[in-house]
């Protein structure tokens, strides 16, 4: 009898408590490992997330250098930068660029170009390159004179109507300097939400990159715009799943003219 007794406390199962606790381990022991699997899961998106804003972030600097450095393009001394007016640090910049890189100059030395109140311009030739409403400047290097106009009406190859009267006379002789007129177009790049666009004479904003958090120009403490030579730039791109993970960029342009 004392050796069955024996026999079947030696064969029966685990207690209750005994089943608890082990419930309670397994319990815990997959708690921890789902916590180090989401833990590891995380950082490697969140080190994903910061290499491809960091690829988002070179590009994007580069793209927006290659933008400023179009200030002023085709145009006279001092005539690019536009706004802000008076200037400051800001998300938005406006400047001038002569894209179409159209241009004409009046006659050589000893010739009359125009006169005050005209209201057309005499060039040696290329008149024609111009439309009706370009945006033109006309500028005498021999006095570092500038005048904003338009084109009103079809012009020739030697005759450019124009749509007020001429500022100046280009009345010279042999030793001055030519006359040039220049197209010019209105360029804004600004951050708009997440976004930042161009937009060329008031046309359709372009988008030309997005996923930023912040976009400052910086003037270095200029606050006239003529004297705006070097523009920092200072992005913060974020990740377009997650905008707590963001990281910045900055570089400094300096200008054509």
């Amino acid at each position: 009898m004392t050796k069955k007794s024996s026999l079947l406390k030696s064969e029966r199962g685990f207690t209750l408590i005994e089943l608890m606790i082990a419930g309670v381990l397994g319990v815990v022991v997959l708690g921890v490992a789902v916590y180090v699997f989401t833990k590891q899961d995380d950082a490697i998106r969140t080190e994903n997330a910061s290499t491809n804003i960091r690829a988002k972030g070179r590009h994007a600097i580069k793209i927006l250098a290659e933008e400023l450095k179009e200030i002023g393009y085709g145009l006279p001394p001092n005539q690019g930068f536009v706004a802000p007016d008076p200037v400051a640090n800001s998300s938005t910049i406006t400047y001038r660029a002569n894209l179409d890189n159209v241009r004409a100059s009046t006659p050589g030395s000893a010739a009359d170009g125009g006169s005050a109140a005209d209201t057309a311009i005499t060039v040696a030739e290329d008149g024609d390159t111009f439309s009706d409403n370009d945006k033109i400047i006309i500028y005498n290097p021999s006095y570092g004179d500038s005048e904003l106009n338009t084109v009103d009406g079809t012009p020739t190859s030697t005759n450019i109507p124009l749509g007020s009267g001429l500022a100046n006379s280009y009345l010279y002789g042999a030793n001055s300097n030519l006359v040039t007129i220049n197209k010019y177009n209105d360029v804004v790049i600004a951050l708009d939400g997440t976004e930042i666009k161009r937009t060329i004479d008031g046309g359709t904003p372009i988008t030309i990159m997005n996923n930023v958090s912040d976009l400052v120009f910086d003037f270095l403490g200029e606050t006239q715009t003529t004297r705006v030579k070097i523009i920092g730039i200072m992005i913060t791109m974020q990740d377009s799943d997650d905008s707590d993970i963001t990281q910045d960029f900055s570089t400094d342009v300096s200008l054509r003219n």
